[in-house]
């Protein structure tokens, strides 16, 4: 397969590579800076990449480079993806998540018709539900909370609209939460990770700061996810939402409980004003059924080693 990674120098972004490159497939990504920013992408897996600069919003250079390239499958998963910061720059957000999804689109349409694109959409779409809602499947209404959530709610109407009309084949997903090793600490679990981190290390304080631990959240580890979106450009269905998710909840505060224990420290817990969301829903879990059925997608590692993984990455100073 030849496939074309926005966003590939970010965290999703370099997993999905690492991925790509272990099936085999030829692989070409965009990147905003002269240098993809690596962090789990080793240089020499880096080399094997055609990387090209293109930022998400201009169209003329994303369309030249699907035309060098002429992929098979277009994953898009460049976004401003942090909900928190979408508060203090709405405009932002969306210009960077729906007019950049507009963009890509388009330069698919003129140097990659044949292509499928796999749009990365987020859970937050559903936004607070009630728990009688639970497990949510893709039928759910759409009830965005966040600037972020109402982008990522726009840039999937736009991307199914295309495969309606017929301009492109198009598959979306709405990823519940995710993480691993290489993930940013502005994401609670590698905040947690590396707070624990750097007090086992002697760098830090053993007070955690922290939101609202008493939200439950479907954890998936990012590994399984990417594997899940090779698979829905293969096998989706053109014009429909998946669900990537685990099924299940953690409350986070059993992610710290874990880490500490990973970590093998004791830490006092402090709320932090600054880190809770003017809304927040109590528990989120989905119904990964679609996926799993089209796909034969199963996650396949335990929330255990994905805490593990993460500490042991901010451990290590990575």
């Amino acid at each position: 397969m030849r496939a074309f990674v926005t966003g590939a120098d970010g965290f999703v972004g370099q997993w999905l590579i690492r991925a790509l490159l272990d099936a085999g497939d030829d692989v070409a990504a965009t990147m905003r800076a002269e240098e993809p920013a690596l962090t789990t992408l080793s240089r020499d897996a880096s080399a094997r990449v055609r990387w090209h600069r293109a930022d998400i919003r201009d169209r003329t250079a994303l369309a030249a480079a699907l035309a060098i390239e002429k992929p098979d499958a277009v994953f898009h998963l460049a976004a401003q993806s942090l909900a928190s910061a979408s508060f203090d720059k709405p405009d932002e957000t969306f210009e960077i998540n729906v007019i950049g999804t507009v963009a890509l689109l388009e330069a698919c349409r003129a140097a990659a018709s044949g292509a499928i694109v796999l749009f990365a959409g987020s859970s937050e779409a559903y936004g607070a539900v009630s728990p009688a809602a639970l497990p949510l499947k893709e039928e759910a209404p759409i009830r965005p909370h966040s600037p972020y959530a109402a982008s990522k709610v726009a840039a999937e109407a736009i991307t199914l609209q295309y495969a309606r009309t017929g301009w492109l084949r198009v598959v979306a997903t709405r990823s519940f939460n995710h993480t691993g090793p290489g993930q940013s600490p502005a994401f609670a679990v590698p905040s947690f990770a590396k707070q624990i981190a750097d007090a086992a290390g002697g760098r830090g304080a053993r007070t955690l700061k922290v939101g609202n631990l008493a939200a439950q959240r479907d954890f998936t580890d990012v590994r399984d996810v990417v594997a899940a979106y090779r698979l829905l450009v293969e096998r989706g269905s053109s014009g429909s939402v998946y669900n990537v998710c685990t099924g299940h909840a953690v409350s986070m505060r059993q992610i710290v409980d874990d880490l500490l224990k990973v970590a093998g420290v004791d830490a006092t817990i402090e709320e932090d004003p600054v880190k809770l969301r003017p809304i927040d829903a109590p528990i989120i879990y989905g119904d990964a059924s679609a996926l799993q059925r089209d796909t034969g997608w199963r996650p396949t590692i335990p929330l255990v080693r994905t805490l593990t993984d993460v500490y042991q990455w901010y451990a290590a100073g990575l």
